[in-house]
């Protein structure tokens, strides 16, 4: 499906000018240059860190948690994680109208600060099908489809602020320091279900991803309630 849909693109996009003498080590540095000198760029790269972080710290014992302390067997897990499934789709198929209700840049610390403390509602579960094993499973959707509307509404603003020249090197520099916290995310994770428990390490996840939203609130997203026209200088130096 999705390479069907990739098949409908008809904008037909201009090929960059190729570097006279390409220098790896360059273009890494002022990849990091550009991102880390633009209060935006840093904000939305900083809180995809910090949530990447927590989200998998969240999920190393959440299967843990499911089978363990809730009693779930392999149907019941499938149907709660597909439930997760669900809500990025539906998160997908609103955003755009969502951004353009609330705004832009608020959205973006706005979609965290809502959907993510309902992750804290599945270490409050009962064991067996009761009712909180529902409502848990609805908060899960919930963190998926706010986690998808956050993430295209700063893709957007990231693109249309990076020059085409940099798209690339931002590209590759905010997907380096974000995604760095997954594998330390799960080391800490483990560590802290030998430690503090399944129960314990989920409630130190869903706090953890709530607090993703500051960087994006202390940060001019604040009050961009529309995509930039401009794009950001590129730094020298």
């Amino acid at each position: 499906m999705s390479g069907l849909l990739a098949t409908t693109i008809r904008k037909r996009e201009q090929k960059p000018e190729p570097s006279e003498r390409p220098h790896l080590v360059r273009e890494i540095r002022e990849g990091l240059r550009f991102v880390a000198k633009h209060p935006a760029l840093r904000a939305i790269m900083l809180g995809d860190a910090i949530f990447n972080l927590f989200l998998v710290m969240y999920q190393t014992m959440l299967l843990v948690f499911l089978e363990r302390e809730l009693g779930l067997e392999s149907l019941g897990i499938g149907l709660i994680l597909s439930g997760m499934g669900g809500g990025a789709l539906l998160g997908a198929l609103v955003a755009t109208r969502v951004s353009a209700w609330v705004g832009q840049g608020p959205v973006i610390w706005l979609a965290s600060l809502v959907t993510c403390p309902l992750t804290v509602l599945m270490p409050w579960a009962r064991t067996g099908w009761s009712w909180s094993v529902y409502v848990a499973a609805v908060g899960l959707a919930a963190l998926s489809l706010g986690g998808v509307v956050r993430v295209v509404a700063q893709s957007s603003i990231q693109q249309a602020l990076t020059p085409d020249r940099l798209l690339g090197r931002m590209s590759a520099t905010t997907r380096f320091v974000s995604s760095g916290g997954i594998p330390l995310g799960g080391l800490l994770g483990g560590a802290a279900g030998s430690v503090f428990g399944a129960t314990g390490t989920l409630w130190i996840g869903g706090t953890g991803m709530t607090l993703n939203f500051l960087p994006n609130l202390l940060s001019p997203l604040r009050t961009m309630r529309t995509l930039p026209t401009e794009k950001a200088p590129e730094f020298a130096g």
